[in-house]
């Protein structure tokens, strides 16, 4: 995934639905240069349009946003030598 795509799919996360001419906007390209990126995305299966023209995330955009959580203390083990 190249960066563009990445800092769209964060947007879209940060606003939780987006059209091309924020993304255009925010990213710093052109809006037909969004649309294309996020045309890409859907086919990837990253980002959904929807019928007013916003794109929102998939359940896979997120898997790649979100970092793996934990809970509680990580344990560091250290190996034998």
């Amino acid at each position: 995934m190249k960066g563009n795509e990445k800092q769209i799919i964060r947007i879209v996360a940060e606003l939780e639905a987006a059209g091309k001419e924020t993304i255009a906007r925010k990213v710093g390209v052109s809006t037909e240069y969004a649309d294309e990126i996020c045309r890409g995305l859907i086919d990837d299966g990253y980002l959904a349009g929807s019928g007013n023209g916003n794109y929102s995330l998939t359940p896979q955009a997120l898997k790649v946003i979100d970092p793996v959580k934990t809970r509680g203390p990580i344990r560091v083990l250290k190996g034998g030598g």
